[in-house]
């Protein structure tokens, strides 16, 4: 006999916010049966209601918190605020969280995880299950570096540029596409990557990390000569965000355009592809790679979460932030010149 539904309230309805009510409408028999009982949506909050949007689903922010019924909630609306004060009051009144916000929580997640049961598979690299990897499947293990692709919009850039594209025609068109946004300079200028290496630094060196303390150079001022003389010494430039740690725990990480040998495995991530290449100590060399946004990537990792939370599967990596609430925001040092991958320039 299956367990009453878990049912959820939806902060923000966009691309992916459909992707996931989608989800769960279509695959709502596979859904119960991962998760061993009904996920219901019941609610949803939208800062623009549309036409397309039941009427009836849709309430205020402090209506949806205060609904009695409600087990968790999801929040994909993006951006510090209000997602930070929403998943703020969601935690404080006892409901689990479900985010795919990465600012959030590179800025705030050690707080709000004191708070309650918070999860965030989402925020990283979407569908590529890198966070409950860190916190759970290689918690007892020494991560000793973490090289990654964590932007696809900028990876997929540097892809058009490397085809003899200038940096504005491909820019343009990634925007055609709908990859970049109007602005681009979260993405462009590397402040997306950042977030999303601060979360990483907190789940695999316990390290608090304010993002604003990681050291970042963006992808602006490339030209196509660069990657092609690049090329031609066997090299593909590529915008990494690394982080190493020494024998005496000293951690370095940045963000920034590095030559990667054009035999490695991140060379040859095209595309709106994002990898991560993590060197365990007993797990040895690990190389994750999918998609790193897109509507249904994003869905996916928030659908894991949601069968996570419905199946009371312990929130790990957002205990690990808990556990890091009392740290102060530590510093890190830009990567040396004796690390992975030198510097493009």
């Amino acid at each position: 006999m299956l367990r009453a539904p878990f049912r959820i309230g939806l902060f923000g309805l966009g691309h992916v916010g459909r992707a996931l009510a989608r989800r769960l409408v279509e695959d709502a028999d596979a859904i119960t049966r991962a998760a061993k009982r009904p996920i219901r949506l019941e609610a949803i909050v939208v800062a623009r209601p549309d036409g397309r949007t039941a009427p009836s689903s849709l309430m205020t922010a402090e209506e949806l918190i205060a609904r009695p019924s409600l087990d968790g909630v999801v929040e994909l609306i993006g951006g510090l605020e209000p997602a930070h004060t929403y998943i703020r009051n969601a935690l404080s009144a006892g409901l689990e969280v479900i985010t795919a916000n990465k600012q959030v929580i590179a800025t705030y997640g050690p707080a709000l995880a004191r708070l309650g049961r918070l999860r965030f598979e989402a925020s990283v690299a979407s569908a590529i299950p890198i966070v409950e990897t860190l916190a759970d499947t290689l918690a007892a293990d020494r991560i000793r570096s973490i090289i990654a692709i964590l932007n696809g919009t900028t990876n997929s850039i540097l892809g058009a540029i490397a085809a003899g594209s200038s940096y504005a025609e491909a820019l343009a068109d990634a925007q055609r596409r709908g990859l970049a946004e109007a602005d681009p300079s979260a993405d462009v200028d590397a402040h997306d990557p950042a977030a999303k290496l601060a979360i990483l630094l907190m789940l695999a060196f316990r390290l608090r990390i304010d993002p604003s303390h990681i050291e970042r150079v963006g992808i602006r001022s490339l030209q196509p000569a660069q990657l092609a003389a690049a090329r031609q010494r066997g090299f593909v430039i590529k915008l990494i965000a690394a982080a190493t740690t020494s024998d005496d725990s000293i951690v370095e990480a940045d963000v920034r355009p590095r030559l990667v040998p054009a035999d490695a495995a991140l060379a040859r991530v095209d595309g709106a592809m994002n990898a991560i290449a993590l060197d365990a100590q007993y797990a040895g060399s690990l190389v994750l790679q999918g998609p790193g946004a897109g509507p249904d990537a994003a869905a996916s990792a928030v659908l894991a979460d949601l069968i996570r939370a419905a199946r009371d599967m312990p929130a790990s990596a957002g205990s690990l932030l808990a556990s890091l609430a009392d740290q102060a925001a530590a510093m890190v040092a830009p990567l040396g010149p004796k690390n992975p991958y030198p510097a493009a320039s």
